[in-house]
């Protein structure tokens, strides 16, 4: 049984290791997780697994950890496991200078496409010396085998020049 969890806290910088403590204490296994810190609070996100019974016991835990933050969690259906139907991971990397809507059109783009997102990060910051604000994207992408990479590649870059940011899009490198 696979259970998702999602935890915020202002301010706290112990979340982690109370939710990790927790899962152990209910001998339940953690299969993904991401922490994050957003400016004065922490975001963690985990998919963890377990017997019925450790998963009843955790759902506990994350209940009395709701007192000092905002936990949410829910079970998944057993039925859902996690298909590659011969998919191609790709990485997608967009630096662009900071202004609103450039993530919005490129999730669109890739969602008209029939892209998949696995994973995304950005983050702003301030070149040292220019004073300028720069915007970075960073996706790992799912793309369906009936779709020609090629094609995709062109177009997305095509796209991303329209928008006047600089990208590359770029199969995922194996580690040695």
């Amino acid at each position: 049984m696979q259970l998702i969890i999602t935890a915020l806290e202002i301010e706290e910088s112990n979340l982690f290791e109370r939710l990790i403590s927790g899962i152990q204490e209910s001998a339940c296994h953690i299969l993904e997780s991401r922490m994050s810190r957003l400016s004065a609070g922490y975001a963690c996100f985990m998919l963890v697994e377990g017997n019925w019974n450790h998963i009843a016991r955790l759902e506990n835990v994350l209940t009395s950890l709701q007192q000092r933050a905002q936990v949410f969690f829910k079970r998944l259906p057993e039925d859902t496991k996690e298909q590659n139907g011969g998919e191609l991971l790709y990485v997608a990397d967009v630096v662009a200078r900071n202004r609103s809507g450039i993530l919005a059109d490129l999730i669109r783009f890739l969602g008209d496409q029939g892209i998949m997102v696995q994973d995304l990060r950005s983050s702003c910051y301030q070149l040292p010396y220019v004073g300028s604000q720069v915007y970075t994207i960073h996706l790992l992408l799912r793309i369906p085998e009936e779709i020609s990479v090629l094609a995709l590649r062109d177009d997305f870059l095509d796209f991303c020049e329209q928008l006047q940011v600089d990208a590359i899009l770029e199969p995922i490198k194996p580690i040695l």
